[in-house]
């Protein structure tokens, strides 16, 4: 051997050998190459159920809409929220809007809420807000196909009857409370 020691090679070879293991792990997944974000591939989300709602489009309800009905009064402002991200029952979630200074909206005009609408947009779900406050304070009321069991997924939508004072540009949020063995919270701005 000219140059190199017995030690030397054992070093090199000891070297080449951590970098093959490290290679083989990464490509296989066991060693993540960049940091994973908190709670799995949802970046964002904490442990635990999510439920996350996006896409909030404002418009008015259409001439002859009721809340029982169709989930709005006619003429009263509503955001249509599509559910992103979900891994509760309708029996883990309750939603309220809130206002930029942290209190509860409160509707005027006819009868508000929150309801749930399947993919045919029947109503599956719905929370009347007496007195116009916008916050759940109990459980759905269910339609046939569903109950609190029922995985609230993407298959749904949320429809959100605001009242007849227009909400766009108030800074309002949608907020939906988790509840379960790790209960947690997520908002949607409005704006």
């Amino acid at each position: 051997m000219t140059g190199v020691s017995r030690k030397g090679l054992v070093v090199v070879g000891a070297v080449a050998a951590a970098g093959t293991l490290s290679l083989v792990l990464v490509l296989t997944g066991v060693l993540p190459l960049l940091p994973q974000p908190e709670g799995g591939v949802c970046a964002g989300c904490p442990p635990g159920p999510t439920f996350v709602v996006g896409n909030p489009l404002s418009s008015s309800c259409p001439s002859g809409g009721t809340f029982a009905a169709t989930g709005c009064s006619t003429g009263e402002f509503v955001y249509d929220l599509t559910i992103e991200t979900s891994t509760v029952t309708f029996g883990d979630v309750l939603f309220h809007i809130e206002t930029p200074n942290g209190t509860v909206y409160v509707a005027t005009g006819g009868p508000s809420g929150f309801s749930v609408l399947n993919l045919r947009e029947a109503i599956v779900a719905q929370y009347f807000a007496a007195g116009g406050e916008m916050s759940m304070n109990a459980g759905w009321t269910y339609a046939t196909e569903v109950n609190a069991t029922t995985p609230l997924t993407s298959l749904y939508t949320v429809l959100v009857d605001m009242g007849t004072t227009n909400p766009e540009g108030q800074g309002y949020s949608f907020v939906s409370e988790i509840s379960g063995s790790i209960p947690g919270t997520s908002i949607l701005p409005l704006d």
